[in-house]
């Protein structure tokens, strides 16, 4: 994992292609075999696992089809937290950085109504620092992670 040379000393404010989860089977890992962080409103599920990009961490954004049945809604919730991540996202990428491990994760929207952003952004700032300032087990799997990424080489 090597950082980009156009964002050397800061990640910048985008969020691009290559940062979004999309493959299939690491969504249905991460589903399966993820921690998550659960805040009233908002769960944040993460998985320390080697990605096919040059980034510390893919991400992707969920809202609930059951609690908002029009997808225009579902449409600007998602486009809220997308805002709202990528203007916070070097919280998660300096902590990534330092321990030199990629990681995957999906935040979901649980709440019941349309959100303001200054509401998804303090969610999102809260979900971020919780995972940065994770309890020593969970720092021992990231840990135990960038050990497995060294001993073995990538294809």
């Amino acid at each position: 994992m090597s950082r980009p040379e156009s964002e050397n000393k800061n990640w910048g404010e985008t969020l691009g292609r290559a940062e979004r989860l999309t493959r299939k089977k690491r969504i249905e890992e991460l589903m399966s075999s993820g921690q998550s962080f659960k805040m009233p409103g908002m769960t944040l599920v993460f998985k320390p696992m080697p990605l096919p990009t040059p980034f510390p961490a893919q991400v992707m954004f969920s809202a609930s089809k059951r609690n908002f049945k029009r997808s225009h809604d579902r449409n600007r919730i998602k486009r809220l937290m997308r805002e709202s991540y990528r203007k916070q996202k070097h919280i998660v990428y300096s902590f990534l950085w330092d321990h030199k491990t990629q990681c995957a994760m999906l935040f979901i929207f649980t709440g019941k109504q349309i959100p303001e952003l200054t509401y998804i952004h303090t969610k999102i700032y809260n979900l971020l620092q919780r995972l940065t300032q994770t309890p020593m087990q969970q720092r021992d799997q990231f840990e135990q992670h960038d050990q497995n990424n060294i001993s073995t080489p990538n294809a």
